[in-house]
């Protein structure tokens, strides 16, 4: 017998991909605008798996069992949120970990920065956000777009913490916008990607989905 797959042979035995992914859900008005925007991006199918920031049991089997994760925007700032602050600690050296508002804060925090009032309190407000140098999550992007912000707080980042962590975009006050560690993919923006007021930057999203691969 010939040990040759044939094309017959490789049909049937073709099985879908399915790619696994955590939301951690801070009871944002936007988290299901961005499930609906990562799934607009996937070119596989993906397994997202829902876990509020208040489930405790939920973080803590996520923590023994890591996929990567998405962090939701939300109230308050990252101080509110332990559980969701020590699970992206001990994760953020094993996964893909992707942050959007609270969630760029919360990895801001944990990378050194410090939380502080925005020169603006944007809510709704479209901004002019400038791309400062090439990255795997901005691979792609225009150097300026138009984003969302809805957010009074920004993260401001040490001068010592730049031998680790990148910042890959500011706004019109050179403001940090995204952030991106220099080793690990671990990545977030301060804007809202998934509104539809921002520019179409579903490649953020393409950009991230494709580490995980």
């Amino acid at each position: 017998m010939s040990g040759t797959i044939t094309s017959t042979s490789l049909k049937k035995i073709r099985v879908n991909i399915t790619m696994d992914i955590t939301f951690i859900d801070h009871y944002d008005s936007f988290s299901f605008n961005v499930l609906g925007w990562l799934e607009s991006a996937a070119t596989t199918k993906l397994n997202i798996t829902r876990i509020t920031c208040d489930d405790l049991n939920g973080l803590d089997q996520l923590s023994k069992n890591l996929t990567p994760i998405v962090i939701s925007p939300g109230p308050g700032t990252p101080s509110n949120y332990p559980g969701t602050m020590a699970l992206i600690k001990q994760a953020m050296l094993h996964v893909p970990i992707f942050g959007i508002c609270l969630g760029h804060q919360m990895i801001g925090e944990l990378a050194g920065g410090k939380i502080i009032r925005a020169k603006d309190t944007w809510h709704g407000t479209v901004e002019n956000i400038e791309v400062l140098q090439q990255h795997w999550l901005t691979a792609g992007l225009s150097r300026q777009f138009k984003a969302v912000t809805y957010n009074s707080l920004v993260v401001q980042m040490p001068d010592e913490a730049n031998a680790e962590w990148s910042i890959l975009a500011k706004d019109r006050h050179g403001q940090n916008m995204i952030l991106a560690h220099k080793k690990f993919d671990v990545a977030s923006v301060q804007f809202h990607p998934e509104s539809f007021a921002s520019d179409d930057l579903t490649l953020l999203a393409k950009n991230f989905l494709a580490r995980i691969k």
